[in-house]
C-alpha cells in the first residue's frame, strides 16, 4: 500500500500538499491522479489550479472551492517557483541563466525547442548546489512558464535531468537506472513563495529520498 499524500498545509479556501512523482495532477488515462487519491484520503473534492508534469515531484496548491481556486491561480502570476534538480554531467559555469526560446508545448528530444514560429522568450536561472565528476545538483528559478521549460532548457544546455525520459538520452538513463535501481525524474518542485490573499507565504520540501543515492562516495 502507498503512503498517504503528503499535506503541507490546510487552510478553508487551499490546500498545498507534496506531490508524489508519477502521478498526473488530474489526467486519468493511468486511472487514479492526485485529484481523486486526495479525495479518498480526505473525503472531500478539490480543484486544480495549476499543475506539475506527472514525473515531477513537489509543491502544487489546490483550491478547497472555487474562490480558493480562483486566490491561488492570481497569486501564482507573481509567485516565485523554485525546482531543484539532478543534471547530467558538470556544468562549465556554477550560475546563470538558460533563455533559449521555446514553444509553450510538449515536444522531443531531436529538437527540444520546436518549431521556431511557435517560439517565445523563455527564462530558467541555475545555481549549483552540489556536485561530483559525473552529476550535479542545481537550483532553478523560473523566469516564465513555458510547458517542459526546465527539462528544455536543460537538454539544450548538453546537462538533461536525470531520468528524463522525453528529452534525456535513452541509453544514457537506461545506464543510470541500472547503477541506481531508479528511473525516477530527478526534478523537484521544492519551493513556492507566494502571497495567498494578503499573507505571503513560503512553502518547501524534503528532495526525494532516492536523490541522494547518486552523490553517495560508496556507489563510486
Amino acid at each position: 500500500m502507498k503512503p498517504p499524500i503528503q499535506i503541507i498545509e490546510k487552510r478553508s479556501d487551499w490546500i498545498a500538499v507534496n506531490k508524489p512523482a508519477g502521478i498526473s495532477v488530474h489526467n486519468t488515462e493511468k486511472g487514479a491522479n492526485l485529484l481523486s487519491i486526495l479525495q479518498r484520503q480526505l473525503g472531500y473534492s478539490l480543484h486544480a489550479a495549476h499543475r506539475l508534469d506527472s514525473p515531477t515531484s513537489g509543491i502544487i496548491l489546490l483550491g478547497r472551492n472555487p474562490r480558493g481556486t480562483q486566490m491561488i491561480q492570481q497569486a501564482l502570476t507573481t509567485a516565485t517557483k523554485q525546482y531543484t534538480a539532478i543534471l547530467r554531467g558538470v556544468l562549465k559555469k556554477p550560475e546563470g541563466d538558460w533563455n533559449w526560446s521555446l514553444t509553450n508545448k510538449g515536444e522531443g528530444f531531436r529538437n527540444p525547442r520546436g518549431r521556431k514560429a511557435d517560439q517565445v522568450k523563455a527564462l530558467t536561472s541555475f545555481k549549483t548546489i552540489q556536485a561530483n565528476q559525473y552529476l550535479t545538483m542545481v537550483s532553478l528559478t523560473l523566469g516564465t512558464g513555458r510547458q517542459h521549460q526546465i527539462r528544455k532548457h536543460a537538454a539544450l544546455a548538453k546537462h538533461a535531468v536525470i531520468g528524463d525520459l522525453r528529452y534525456g538520452d535513452k541509453r544514457y538513463n537506461a545506464k543510470i537506472a541500472q547503477r541506481y535501481g531508479t528511473k525516477q525524474l530527478c526534478l523537484c518542485a521544492s519551493q513556492l513563495e507566494i502571497t495567498l490573499g494578503s499573507e505571503k507565504r513560503i512553502f518547501e520540501v524534503d528532495l526525494p529520498k532516492k536523490w541522494s543515492l547518486f552523490f553517495d562516495d560508496s556507489k563510486d
